[in-house]
């Protein structure tokens, strides 16, 4: 009901004090308003992750007032804040709404616009792996790329999570062989499961390929997707299995539990509430995919694919169907990430890419 208003306030604020921080953005959605159990529990539980992220420098909540997930509710999830960084509006509370949202926004940027870069070392990064709209390519070229560039981040202590559950299926065992203890080898069994039983409940075939866009791609069946997509884990111990909205505790690969059959938004969202820190997005097809507090950097393996959408491209993995070494293409992409997460934008980023969904419980 308010997101009128927010997309309102972005465009004035952006006009305003656009000139004191990176960028001034609404992440509008549909939910919060007539929800119950677990989809409730599921969206406060990401509006809150968002608030939190540590690359939203300040954040003004907009309520409408009268909906399920209002301020109060809302923060009873969201615990202690900063109140120079947080701030909030209920459009009912006030008789002029833009005025009020214009006035907390002049003093959430002059808050932000306070931070100051400073080197930090590359094992606070936490980055998610995320591959979609794939094709032939990708699980012999892209994918083990960032499979390399994650065993490089890992080597320098620093974390990476996987997800995309579905698309293990007929590559769980070997996802199952690399957990670090039995306790984390029957949480990944479950998770492997859970989703297999919902394919199941629903009548769908549960090893084949679904996406229309994988088939034309040239992948034939869900398996073949698998053998790629866990390559992007590359050869590091999986840590452990989060549930959604849970952070890692500490370092090294960790599988996230992003209640979702595959929606690339979705699955952003999903690493957001996790923490990461940017997403490395590998996509035979090409994508304009972005997300909203973390930076998407999307790299293909097709250097057909990279040719024809150079607006939409960070990163040609597809050199190495030209004899590139896997291993030294590997520590560019790396060396990519250290430069996005020094600020440098991706292309997601430039083009006002900025994806939103919330995932909710009957998704699983």
């Amino acid at each position: 009901c308010v997101n009128g208003t927010a997309k309102t306030l972005e465009r004035m604020a952006q006009e305003a004090y656009g000139d004191r921080v990176d960028g001034i953005h609404c992440f509008v959605h549909p939910y919060g308003c007539s929800q119950l159990g677990e989809d409730h529990k599921d969206t406060q539980k990401l509006l809150a992750s968002m608030v939190r992220h540590p690359n939203a420098g300040a954040v003004l909540v907009l309520s409408l007032g009268c909906e399920n997930n209002n301020v109060n509710e809302f923060k009873k999830v969201l615990g202690n804040y900063n109140p120079n960084r947080v701030k909030f509006l209920i459009t009912q509370d006030v008789e002029d709404e833009v005025e009020a949202g214009m006035r907390l926004l002049d003093e959430l940027t002059a808050y932000a616009a306070t931070f100051k870069r400073q080197t930090v070392d590359a094992s606070e990064l936490v980055i998610g792996l995320k591959c979609g709209g794939s094709d032939g390519l990708s699980g012999i070229t892209a994918n083990p790329l960032l499979g390399s560039a994650s065993d490089l981040l890992a080597r320098h202590g620093g974390t990476t999570l996987l997800t995309e559950v579905p698309e293990m299926f007929g590559a769980e065992t070997i996802l199952m062989d690399r957990c670090k203890d039995e306790a984390t080898f029957r949480k990944a069994v479950d998770l492997i499961n859970n989703f297999k039983e919902y394919f199941i409940r629903h009548g769908q075939e549960v090893y084949e390929n679904p996406s229309p866009g994988n088939k034309a791609g040239g992948i034939t069946t869900l398996v073949e997707k698998a053998m790629g997509n866990i390559k992007k884990m590359g050869t590091s111990p999986v840590q452990g299995v989060l549930k959604l909205g849970e952070r890692p505790p500490h370092p090294g690969l960790w599988i996230v539990d992003n209640r979702a059959n595959g929606p690339d938004p979705v699955n952003l969202a999903g690493f957001a509430m996790a923490g990461a820190s940017a997403t490395v997005f590998s996509t035979g097809r090409g994508s304009p995919v972005g997300s909203p507090v973390m930076p998407v950097v999307k790299l293909t393996g097709n250097p057909h694919t990279y040719a024809k959408m150079p607006g939409l491209m960070d990163f040609n993995a597809g050199v190495v169907v030209d004899g590139a070494d896997i291993g030294e293409t590997g520590r560019a992409l790396y060396d990519l990430l250290l430069e996005v997460a020094g600020g440098r934008p991706t292309r997601s980023e430039e083009n006002g890419d900025y994806e939103f969904s919330i995932p909710y419980e009957e998704a699983r």
